[in-house]
C-alpha cells in the first residue's frame, strides 16, 4: 500500500527536483526545458528563468512567445487584465516583466540561435491571436532572431515535461511509491 502525500507534500518533492535540475542545468538544457514545457504548469521554471539575467536570450524569447503575448496586449495594463479577464494576472505580468527585462539589456547572453517566426518544428509564434483586437503593440525587438551560433534543428525526445528524461523519472517515481491526495 502506497503512504499518502497531500497535493502540497508533492509540489515540495516535484519543487526539490526541479531545482536539483535547474541549478545545474546548461543554456541549452534550459532552452530544451522551456520548448517541452507546459506553460500553464510550470511556474518554477518560467519564475526561475524570468529572474535570471544569466538566461540566454533564446531561452528567454522561447518562453515569452510560448507565453501568448499578443493575447495580453489586449489590455490597456494589469488593472484592465483584471477587470475585463478575471484571471490570468500572473502570466499578463509576466510577460511584462519579460518585455521590459528584455529591452532594458537584463538579459545578454546570446549563445543560441531561436526565431519566433520559424522555431525548431518550423513553427510561427507570431502569427498566434492575430485575429485578436488589441491596443497595444508587441515591442519589435521581441521579432528579432537571436545571434547565437547553437541552432537545435530538431524537437528534443530527451525531455519530458520540461524535465531531462532522468529527472522526470524522478517524479515518476513519487508517483509509483505516493499516492497523492
Amino acid at each position: 500500500m502506497k503512504k499518502k502525500i497531500s497535493p502540497e507534500e508533492f509540489e515540495i518533492l516535484e519543487n526539490e527536483i526541479w531545482k536539483n535540475f535547474l541549478e545545474n542545468a546548461s543554456q541549452l538544457d534550459l532552452y530544451k526545458s522551456v520548448i517541452t514545457s507546459n506553460f500553464d504548469g510550470n511556474s518554477i521554471l518560467f519564475n526561475w528563468i524570468k529572474g535570471n539575467p544569466e538566461i540566454d536570450k533564446a531561452v528567454i524569447l522561447v518562453a515569452y512567445w510560448m507565453s501568448a503575448p499578443r493575447w495580453k496586449k489586449k489590455f490597456l495594463n494589469r488593472e484592465d487584465c483584471l477587470k475585463k479577464q478575471g484571471y490570468g494576472i500572473e502570466e499578463f505580468d509576466f510577460v511584462e516583466e519579460i518585455e521590459q527585462k528584455y529591452m532594458d539589456g537584463f538579459y545578454r547572453k546570446e549563445e543560441l540561435k531561436f526565431d519566433p517566426k520559424n522555431d525548431v518544428e518550423n513553427y510561427d509564434w507570431t502569427s498566434d491571436y492575430l485575429d485578436e483586437p488589441v491596443v497595444r503593440e508587441i515591442p519589435k525587438i521581441m521579432f528579432n532572431p537571436t545571434k547565437g551560433a547553437i541552432e537545435i534543428k530538431e524537437f528534443p525526445e530527451d525531455f519530458d515535461e520540461g524535465l531531462p528524461i532522468d529527472y522526470a523519472q524522478k517524479i515518476y517515481q513519487i508517483f509509483e511509491q505516493y499516492e497523492v491526495e
